[in-house]
């Protein structure tokens, strides 16, 4: 048995953390980056991975809002990188002011409809039925030829931080989703109708959670007891 308890020690790491760090955080875009609220431990449990997602819809605001400070984020920390080495996609499903469909996202986070893409999957049975799918993809062709496998490599691994850093950013915004690793061929597709070369990597579902359904005593109620005889 431990000598100290760990919740403890992080607990403490984490209140001399926010001490350290300034009041107020302003993101890329000039907007101010919500922090965190509540114990760590709180902090964390909302870190997980949500599929089951509310019947509403999201904004088309706060997509573009999300993605501007992410897309911005990833140019500053990658500035040596070609500025249209990856492709982001919405599959749109139910989202305030656009209609279903793809649309492909522009650096400030504006969307354009991707022309000759075809059907997005069924959300249900591939999504969880989420309001919004964000694919990310990249000219892997291009990244192999300058750097071969290594480009490669780069690539995927610069999309899976971009990805992550757009759930974590939904999180703040009190969104949730999970992260898709296996690329599909229909993605792929709509890739290569918004630019040539482009290949799907991997997507993330975005929505509003589902509430947490309210857990059923154990024991009965007297209510539903048997009368006595």
């Amino acid at each position: 048995m431990p000598l100290l308890d760990q919740r403890d020690v992080m607990d403490e790491f984490a209140a001399q953390l926010a001490a350290a760090r300034p009041e107020s955080l302003t993101g890329p875009t000039g907007r101010a980056v919500p922090l965190p609220t509540g114990s760590l431990w709180e902090v964390l449990s909302t870190r997980r991975s949500v599929r089951s997602f509310a019947e509403g819809p999201i904004a088309a605001t706060d997509l573009s809002e999300l993605l501007t400070t992410v897309l911005t984020t990833e140019r500053v920390r990658w500035p040596a990188r070609p500025a249209d080495d990856l492709t982001v996609l919405m599959q749109v499903y139910r989202v305030d002011g656009l209609a279903a469909g793809w649309y492909e996202v522009a650096a400030d986070g504006s969307h354009t409809r991707v022309v000759g893409a075809p059907e997005p999957p069924d959300p249900a049975a591939h999504f969880d039925n989420a309001p919004v799918v964000l694919s990310f993809g990249g000219d892997v062709p291009a990244a192999v030829g300058r750097a071969g496998v290594a480009g490669y490599s780069d690539l995927l691994m610069r999309a899976a931080a971009l990805a992550h850093n757009c759930w974590l950013l939904a999180i703040g915004h009190g969104l949730g989703g999970c992260l898709r690793g296996r690329a599909q061929y229909v993605s792929t597709a709509a890739f290569a109708a918004a630019e040539p070369d482009r290949r799907h990597l991997l997507s993330l579902t975005l929505g509003h959670p589902a509430p947490e359904p309210v857990p059923h005593s154990q024991e009965p109620s007297a209510d539903h007891l048997p009368a006595a005889r």
